[in-house]
């Protein structure tokens, strides 16, 4: 993205997401957001952070989608040693493996000397089986 995220600086709730009060009920920041300057998410929908900043509440960083879709748009997870998403260091075969899940299977990228090749590996998995991955679009 070539915006900045907008930060949100109020109270996080302990997934990361703002939150805050008002109207007396709760609100998710991100969702209150595209909700008052995009529009109303349908029934069942998520608001999905495009820049994978939990706590970004800018409108163009924002977009509806299903489950499915939100959980494609996932950045690297915190306990991954290697930083590369879908790929993890496998001390055992001294390689890197990569693993890509989708619709609760993983699926298996295979085991690759270097890590540019293994996270190649990770980034044509997740092309073929994700729908709604931009991030691996653009590389």
């Amino acid at each position: 993205l070539s915006t900045p995220c907008w930060v949100w600086l109020g109270a996080m709730n302990a997934g990361g997401y703002g939150l805050f009060s008002a109207y007396g009920k709760h609100h998710k920041a991100h969702r209150f957001a595209y909700t008052h300057f995009v529009k109303q998410p349908d029934p069942g929908r998520f608001v999905d952070h495009i820049c994978h900043r939990r706590h970004c509440v800018r409108p163009g960083h924002l977009r509806e989608a299903t489950r499915s879709e939100n959980t494609q748009n996932v950045g690297v997870y915190a306990n991954n040693k290697c930083g590369v998403r879908g790929v993890y260091w496998e001390a055992e075969s001294g390689k890197f493996r990569v693993i890509v899940r989708y619709g609760g299977k993983n699926y298996q990228g295979g085991r690759h000397d270097s890590l540019p090749n293994a996270e190649l590996a990770a980034i044509n998995l997740r092309n073929k089986l994700f729908t709604h991955n931009d991030a691996d679009k653009v590389k």
